[in-house]
């Protein structure tokens, strides 16, 4: 969604919020308030805020590396078959490490003899998906994804990452070998310094390192899925029209150049942009100018195709054929962190 070139010299793909948590809070903000999918689609995005917390934790030691030695990308995502996600990469002329970060309540239980992991909360067991399996399948993609690229040789290493020192770890006897693939996040740095002594010798030169982070940037991609497929909704549930940023709920009125709240008298040139970022989150990855003005209740046309251009969006076609969208899937307002505090709630 967001691309930095540096960040205290090393962060190449900024953290940020999952589209997928966009997308629920697009869906909580449009749906009615009594609609039977809302508490599904509020425990999801407790999931995605949960995991974007927990990787929020990693950059805070992250941000302790030496400058202009590591690369790292947030997020990244490419494909190898199918497509696939990368939580963490660190990336410099030794090796590469891979990381699947979680951020997990009291107690991880391993179990060697099915490969399976339960999550022990409030004397209640959940099984999970095997971060260990998650990370080896990603290797393999990434080690594909290389090939591809004409990038072999780079030694790469992979790990779990569990943000929190509070998540108990318990296995058996015999599978204690666990402990070499996952870490608690303070450790991070230390896991760093064994794999530089490790790898004492660069693989890649600067300028092939170089060339690597480019191709990383180049493939990587934010797809926007089809939620209203995953909930089962269907279009008509989503209520249209430009939502006030301060009240939420009240629809606003265009005129006199500036979106206007008859409610808390807000008025306001790009109140709008959160309502295109909507139809993008939920309804198509393109709009058209008759979409933009059916969407925002604009009637005139003009005024629509005015205001639907000044967002610099990326277009194809040409007159009435014309159809816009988002440069490369990137919103015209993430939230920051206040605006993300508004969602968060009380997440196991």
């Amino acid at each position: 969604m967001n691309l930095l070139n540096e960040v205290m010299g090393m962060v190449v793909l900024e953290l940020m919020l999952p589209i997928a948590a966009y997308q629920c809070m697009a869906l909580l903000r449009r749906l009615p308030k009594n609609h039977p999918s809302r508490p599904i689609i509020e425990r999801d995005l407790k999931s995605w805020l949960k995991g974007y917390y927990g990787e929020k934790e990693c950059s805070y030691y992250l941000s302790l590396l030496p400058e202009e030695q590591y690369y790292i990308f947030h997020g990244l995502r490419l494909t190898d078959k199918k497509e696939f996600q990368i939580d963490l990469l660190i990336l410099c002329q030794r090796f590469a490490l891979i990381a699947e970060v979680k951020n997990l309540s009291k107690k991880l239980i391993f179990k060697k003899e099915s490969n399976s992991v339960t999550k022990e909360f409030n004397n209640e067991e959940e099984g999970i998906s095997n971060p260990i399996l998650q990370v080896k399948r990603q290797k393999i993609q990434f080690v594909n994804w290389l090939g591809k690229v004409q990038m072999k040789g780079l030694p790469i290493e992979r790990l779990v990452v569990i943000s929190k020192t509070t998540t108990k770890i318990e296995t058996t006897p015999n599978n204690l070998q666990i402990f070499n693939e996952l870490i608690y996040a303070e450790s991070l740095l230390d896991k760093l310094e064994e794999l530089e002594m490790k790898y004492g010798k660069p693989t890649f030169n600067k300028r092939k390192i170089g060339q690597l982070v480019d191709l990383l940037l180049a493939h990587h991609h934010t797809p926007i899925p089809d939620i209203l497929q995953k909930y089962k909704l269907a279009k008509d549930d989503i209520r249209s029209g430009v939502l006030c940023p301060k009240c939420q709920t009240v629809e606003m009125s265009y005129y006199s150049g500036k979106w206007h709240c008859l409610k808390c008298q807000l008025a306001s040139k790009t109140a709008y942009f959160q309502a295109v970022d909507d139809y993008f989150l939920l309804i198509n990855p393109t709009i058209t100018r008759k979409q933009f003005g059916e969407f925002l209740h604009i009637e005139h046309t003009l005024i629509a195709g005015n205001l639907l251009r000044a967002l610099n969006l990326t277009s194809t076609g040409s007159k009435r054929g014309t159809s816009y969208s988002l440069p490369k899937n990137q919103l015209l307002c993430p939230l920051d962190e206040l605006g993300i505090n508004l969602y968060n709630v009380p997440v196991r």
